[in-house]
């Protein structure tokens, strides 16, 4: 079996490369880096809340000029003045503070669950990161040991064609053969660009992801199947509904939705918050006067108790806690959604490991038997034994067989990865 035993055996090299280069993508990533920048923002947000607890300070200056209004007349004692001053300055240090709003305490559970979300989203983030750098290096190797392959491949039917058209112009064999060696040397080489092509692509995506020079070669690692073992070694025994459970205790994007749960709970308080009233200090010292000399009758104190209570407003608070309760109904829908969806993908993960283990031992098998087989019709075909068509099917066969092989082995790391993926991590599990 794939995930027994070895456990103690030297790391391969393809998990160490795998391991920088996942550090190097968690350390510069520009997604990553958009996401810590996301959780900032929720921090800033969070701290802004906390604000409104304490209190605020304002300093208003004003200086005005008026013309006309009412004018006071006493005659009894000869007094006749304007109601309003035709210069008056008010300078004014406001001190609020508030006593009683339950919008507040409700909007900072918010904010802080808010906060919750983007952690957990961040590590969500990180965990999907690794396993994608890991998958596409494993890509990137399978592409390069492909055109390895397929080169090995067309310098034998380059050597077919030569014999071939050595055979031909000997009168040996019929040109038809001939024309057969060189369409199967064609197919090669278009089968070569394609694999040159594959890989350029997977290259790129590898340092796409880890932020470096699109054109930069990693360090490349041969991988054998006896290296498996060890790279699962990690992986406790599988057993499916056991994994997920524990998946859905660790897995970040449950973390979030729990978090958001939380915040609309939060936004549903505040909102029925909104229909209580407020109560809040005000302390207003400044001065008064026609100019600003600031004489000594010019200061004033005033300390106020305001209480707010808003009776209507075209039924905005009603609506806005409609909105939190349906965002609430979604975000619990989303979270059970969410969980089959985990026992679905850790149960897809381990089947798709498996069937990469029981895979590996047949192509390794079909590529024992191949090279066997091609080793043998070669012999025949200088002994002039075996027709020229026998040897092309015999190279076919054994190209096809080692071509399968490296799709399977690193079909089998790239299920590992995502196996370590789904059940959360590795080293979370028992």
């Amino acid at each position: 079996m794939l995930l027994a035993g070895a456990a103690h055996a030297e790391t391969p090299p393809v998990k160490r490369v795998a391991d920088a280069l996942v550090a190097e993508a968690l350390e510069s990533n520009l997604g990553l880096a958009a996401n810590a920048a996301g959780l900032r923002q929720k921090q800033a947000a969070l701290d802004a809340v906390r604000a409104e607890y304490l209190p605020q300070l304002d300093l208003q200056l004003r200086y005005s000029e008026a013309d006309g209004g009412r004018r006071i007349e006493v005659p009894a004692l000869g007094l006749d003045f304007r109601f309003l001053r035709e210069r008056e300055q008010d300078s004014v240090l406001r001190l609020t503070q508030p006593l009683y709003d339950a919008r507040l305490g409700a909007l900072r559970q918010g904010a802080a669950h808010d906060f919750d979300a983007a952690q957990h989203g961040l590590a969500a983030y990180r965990a999907t990161l690794a396993r994608d750098v890991r998958q596409a290096y494993y890509r990137w190797l399978a592409a390069r040991e492909a055109i390895g392959v397929l080169e090995a491949t067309a310098a034998l039917a380059r050597e077919n064609e030569r014999v071939n058209d050595s055979l031909h112009r000997n009168g040996k064999v019929t040109r038809d053969l001939l024309l057969r060696a060189e369409a199967e040397r064609l197919e090669v080489e278009q089968l070569l660009l394609r694999a040159r092509a594959t890989e350029s692509l997977a290259r790129r995506y590898l340092n796409l992801l880890c932020n470096a020079p699109l054109e930069r070669e990693p360090e490349a690692t041969a991988v054998s199947d006896a290296d498996l073992p060890q790279l699962a070694a990690g992986i406790p025994a599988r057993n499916g509904a056991r994994l997920a459970d524990a998946a859905l205790s660790s897995r970040a994007e449950l973390r979030q939705l729990d978090a958001g749960l939380a915040a609309a709970g939060a936004s549903e308080r505040a909102a029925r918050a909104a229909f209580k009233p407020q109560l809040a200090l005000a302390v207003d010292a400044g001065t008064q006067g026609a100019d600003w000399g600031y004489d000594d009758h010019d200061p004033y104190v005033m300390a106020s108790l305001v209480v707010r209570f808003n009776l209507w407003n075209g039924g905005g608070d009603r609506a806005a806690l409609a909105g939190a309760r349906a965002k609430s109904a979604e975000l619990s829908a989303g979270r059970a959604l969410a969980e089959q969806q985990i026992r679905i993908e850790v149960q897809e993960a381990l089947t798709d490991l498996e069937v990469a283990e029981a895979s590996l031992a047949t192509a390794g098998r079909r590529v024992d038997a191949a090279t066997a087989a091609y080793a043998i019709v070669a012999k025949k075909r200088d002994l002039g034994q075996v027709s020229p068509a026998e040897y092309l099917d015999a190279q076919r066969a054994l190209t096809e067989a080692r071509l399968n092989g490296n799709v399977t082995r690193y079909e089998a790391l790239a299920a590992l990865a995502q196996v370590e993926f789904a059940i959360g991590g590795m080293e979370q599990q028992p």
